[in-house]
């Protein structure tokens, strides 16, 4: 079995659409469009639904302090907003965000140990953050929860792995039905328990038929696991890049994931079915695994399934292209 560098030092250390398009990019290919703040969400799951537009065409806010960030998107006021964070934003707290709502990022904006929970909202866009160092006892860096439509892209995510690997939890995790997700040029690293969807075992009455995610264009390095696992819903995994992993992709429950054009290196179990009494199931199709060996049963799910456009990057160009394009990188 292969160890990762992170575990060498602390183990030892809804509705139907037509058959989408499904392109395939040129070598190196810039998938990133030109940052506006009003951006909505043009790929994934958060594309479904009637789209996720997020505060598109409400008031602009921009905010510098926790208290400040807190009242802005406060989750009893569903009204349409941007807010626009500045610098960084610090404190052990989870902070509730309302519908309609779009989080911006300006350069470096960081939440430090303030986790940011979207929970029985709608239509929230969370984009070009840096989350760092929630602690478990404060909850995850981005918990989606009973909500729909949610759209995070271009954030960074990670923590100072300094404890065992309940000190934090999830970085950006969903349950309880929430639905029509996408995860886009993220950059998830330095962490154990990185993206769970589907909270529960014992769940699947509500979680069967959602839990409905994409993962496009991103880069995980140096974690643990859960890249993701799911449980009962429906994922999309495409052109991502995985580096130092113990396991990546984990499908339980029944979920049916579709892992296209991703790429993994010194990962011991890239697609795999395991921690669970129901196994889930994959479909793979180009995907470099890095000499690893994919485990998971193979599922019904295929790319006429998927119901939005979608671009491959094409697994032996990812490597060389994703890692330079996830993250907080955007400039408004």
């Amino acid at each position: 079995m292969r160890v990762t560098p992170v575990f060498a030092v602390l183990c030892a250390l809804a509705s139907a659409s037509p058959t989408p398009t499904v392109k395939e990019s040129p070598a190196g290919a810039n998938l990133q469009k030109r940052a506006t703040i009003s951006e909505v969400a043009t790929l994934g799951y958060a594309t479904q639904n009637g789209g996720t537009t997020g505060g598109s065409g409400g008031t602009v806010t921009t905010v510098s302090t926790l208290a400040q960030f807190t009242e802005a998107v406060d989750e009893k006021d569903a009204t349409a907003k941007i807010v626009v964070v500045s610098g960084t934003l610090s404190g052990d707290v989870n902070v509730r965000i309302g519908s309609n709502k779009s989080v911006i990022g300006l350069k470096g904006a960081t939440f430090d140990g303030v986790g940011l929970y979207i929970r029985r909202q709608s239509n929230v866009i969370v984009r070009n953050i840096i989350s760092k160092n929630v602690k478990a006892s404060t909850g995850d860096g981005i918990k989606i929860d009973e909500s729909l439509n949610v759209w995070i892209d271009h954030c960074e995510l990670y923590s100072e792995l300094i404890a065992d690997k309940d000190y934090y939890d999830g970085l950006i995790d969903a349950s309880h039905a929430a639905d029509w997700l996408t995860i886009s040029y993220t950059y998830f690293h330095d962490h154990w328990k990185t993206s769970l969807v589907g909270h529960s075992e014992n769940n699947g009455d509500e979680d069967t038929g959602h839990l409905r995610i994409t993962y496009a264009n991103n880069y995980w390095k140096d974690c643990g696991s859960r890249g993701p696992s799911l449980r009962f819903g429906t994922g999309h995994v495409y052109n991502s890049y995985y580096l130092n992993m113990d396991s990546a992709i984990n499908t339980r429950q029944n979920a049916q994931i579709l892992v296209q054009s991703n790429a993994f290196s010194n990962v011991t179990s890239p697609i795999m079915t395991k921690d669970s009494d129901i196994v889930g199931y994959a479909v793979a199709i180009d995907n470099d695994l890095g000499g690893a060996t994919n485990t998971a049963p193979v599922g019904t799910i295929t790319a006429s399934d998927i119901p939005y456009t979608f671009s491959l990057l094409g697994s032996s160009q990812v490597a060389a292209t994703v890692p330079g394009q996830a993250g907080a990188i955007l400039s408004f």
